[in-house]
């Protein structure tokens, strides 16, 4: 998508055709984010740009992905892959960010690809669970600054636990942000 042709609309208008736009676009998820909360995950993502998530697999267990952000891309990949071939893993999520209407909109859009064995359920989840620890809950951000800062303090087993949270098992719409899949 062209996002200098949107330059001239209002933000309002700007999120419903980023919205529709990737709607029914298969392997891709989008959001609309508002500027403040992107700015937050920004700036913590510059303090802490690794992390590890447990994602619920329907078969029960989990699976490990390794996240790690820079500047507007933040790249998921499965954590044995990482282990292996560190930077050269194939990401199975990639999250985009266009800052373009950032300051006079207030708004920066999302694009995530995902692919095999990622399903969109799992892409949106890794979406929200990374809301979840970079910008919504100051505990469980104290996770991620361990994990980077501290790594053997880091708790692997609060990681699971958080699981069990009620707000995990569910994957609804990202908090105060569209998303489409």
């Amino acid at each position: 998508m062209k996002t200098d042709l949107l330059k001239d609309a209002p933000a309002d208008q700007v999120t419903k055709i980023w919205t529709e736009y990737h709607a029914k676009k298969e392997g891709f998820v989008s959001a609309v984010v508002p500027s403040l909360h992107y700015s937050e995950i920004e700036a913590k993502g510059k303090l802490c740009p690794r992390f590890i998530f447990a994602v619920p697999k329907d078969t029960g267990g989990f699976d490990m992905v390794y996240s790690e952000i820079h500047k507007h891309r933040i790249s998921f990949t499965s954590l044995e892959a990482f282990k292996a071939m560190n930077a050269a893993a194939p990401p199975l999520l990639e999250l985009f960010h266009y800052v373009d209407f950032q300051k006079d909109k207030e708004i920066v859009l999302m694009r995530g690809a995902y692919k095999d064995p990622v399903t969109s359920a799992e892409a949106v989840f890794l979406v929200n669970q990374l809301q979840m620890y970079y910008r919504i809950d100051p505990e469980r951000f104290k996770l991620v600054h361990t994990f980077n800062h501290n790594p053997m303090f880091f708790d692997f087993n609060e990681l699971i636990k958080n699981l069990d949270n009620p707000d995990v098992k569910k994957t609804p719409a990202l908090e105060t942000e569209q998303t489409s899949q």
